[in-house]
């Protein structure tokens, strides 16, 4: 096995585990309703929610670009990353990791819908927790150094 970061994105918080020895374990709190002022209000949501949510998230995030250990796999049991997974990567095998450029893909495509793009051509879920998932995983992964997550099954 090898040297894994472990991460589960809730509603009211952010884990994020390491294998390593003697190992990581964080929790932020930041979460699908947790983005500094409460869950978001629109759906989808606003530019200038977007805005401060990502400025919140990465103050969270910060601190743990030293106290990450290097050269782990970032992998996932979430239900919103395999979503995520169909969204990004409509008709092809859900198996591969998901690479950070597919999240900022999907992630720009809410962004077009929050200026006003039709959501009905964006094929994005109109959830407002899962365009929060999208952003906290997008901010994590771009200020983390991870280029790919592993979506795996959830454990029973």
């Amino acid at each position: 096995m090898g040297r894994i970061t472990t991460l589960h994105i809730g509603e009211q918080s952010t884990r994020l585990t390491t294998n390593t020895d003697p190992g990581m374990d964080s929790v932020l709190s930041l979460g699908t309703h947790e983005l500094g002022a409460g869950p978001w209000r629109n759906e989808p949501p606003s530019p200038l929610e977007l805005e401060n949510a990502i400025a919140f998230a990465e103050d969270l995030l910060m601190p743990l670009m030293r106290a990450l250990p290097a050269g782990t796999t970032l992998v996932t049991h979430d239900a919103h990353a395999r979503h995520l997974v169909v969204v990004a990567r409509p008709g092809e095998d859900p198996a591969p990791p998901l690479h950070l450029a597919q999240v900022e893909q999907v992630f720009n495509s809410l962004v077009a819908v929050s200026l006003g793009r039709p959501i009905a051509s964006s094929g994005l879920p109109t959830r407002a927790d899962f365009a929060a998932y999208v952003l906290i995983l997008r901010e994590l992964m771009h200020h983390l150094g991870f280029d790919t997550i592993t979506v795996k099954e959830p454990i029973e």
